[in-house]
């Protein structure tokens, strides 16, 4: 996994009008050197599912995981994909996560350690092959087939997926692996396919990609310098903002006795979203 933020690569990006407010001055950086194509991957399912309800602990909740495979186009639009839903409504789905996508790559990676998760066994809506974290960044758009997906996050899993296949570290394995999947806003709505190429178009200058944010976000949480590298490089979620300056003023606290938080690098948030 990296342990720092890569320089931008020179792409061979087509130029493209800004799409919304959140694009207007992103480009590629172009450095001397010899250009590369840009990187693609291939969707191979797209899947969607209804709430249903199940049984945790002592209680019934409302879940959207059970997602399933379409055949043909399915359309999309700023919510996401037609025929979706979620169970949750405040931590899951609106137009900052429309859609995850995940690589299939990782199916392959979980079955080398024992556990046998059949693809969309993580709840994606579009599972990808030939991507992986290490290859997106925040705030790239893809292109498929006009229609234009904006990277928002990477996804960081709750209970319910250990709860969905009965492994209980599976989200904690999740995160700790960097085989996390990431969300997308709908830029450009149309409709999606399995067989359908993703593009990169657009990727910003300083963009940090996301194999690195999961690092820094969910392992090395005291990685100080990757740190303030992230908190320098644009898309990062504000709620993600606010969880790395407080490690920065836990370091502060911690070296020359500051008033700030507690001294801990734990994220209590993290935990409870975890443990359910």
């Amino acid at each position: 996994m990296p342990t720092g933020l890569p320089s931008p690569r020179p792409f061979d990006l087509p130029s493209i009008a800004a799409t919304s407010t959140a694009l207007t001055g992103t480009g590629v950086s172009a450095p001397s050197g010899p250009r590369v194509p840009a990187p693609s991957g291939t969707i191979t399912a797209v899947r969607v599912g209804r709430v249903r309800t199940v049984q945790w602990r002592d209680e019934e909740v409302p879940t959207g995981s059970f997602k399933e495979p379409v055949e043909g186009p399915v359309a999309v639009g700023l919510s996401g994909l037609t025929g979706d839903e979620q169970g949750d409504a405040v931590h899951h789905g609106g137009p900052e996560k429309a859609l995850l996508c995940y690589g299939r790559a990782h199916y392959a990676a979980w079955q080398s350690e024992g556990l046998e998760l059949p693809e969309g066994a993580l709840f994606e809506n579009l599972t990808v092959d030939g991507l992986t974290e290490s290859e997106v960044c925040l705030g790239d758009v893809w292109d498929v087939d006009g229609v234009r997906l904006q990277v928002t996050q990477s996804r960081r899993p709750c209970w319910k997926l250990s709860s969905r296949w009965g492994i209980p570290d599976l989200a904690r394995r999740v995160q700790s692996t960097g085989r996390t999947g990431w969300y997308l806003r709908v830029l450009t709505p149309g409709a999606l396919q399995a067989g359908q190429v993703m593009t990169l178009i657009e990727r910003s200058s300083g963009a940090v990609d996301l194999a690195e944010l999961s690092r820094v976000m969910n392992v090395d949480k005291a990685d100080l310098p990757a740190i303030e590298r992230i908190l320098d490089s644009p898309g990062v979620p504000e709620r993600w903002r606010t969880t790395l300056r407080r490690r920065l003023d836990v370091h502060r606290i911690r070296t020359d006795g500051t008033d700030g938080p507690d001294g801990r690098f734990t994220d209590e948030e993290d935990a409870d979203r975890l443990r359910g």
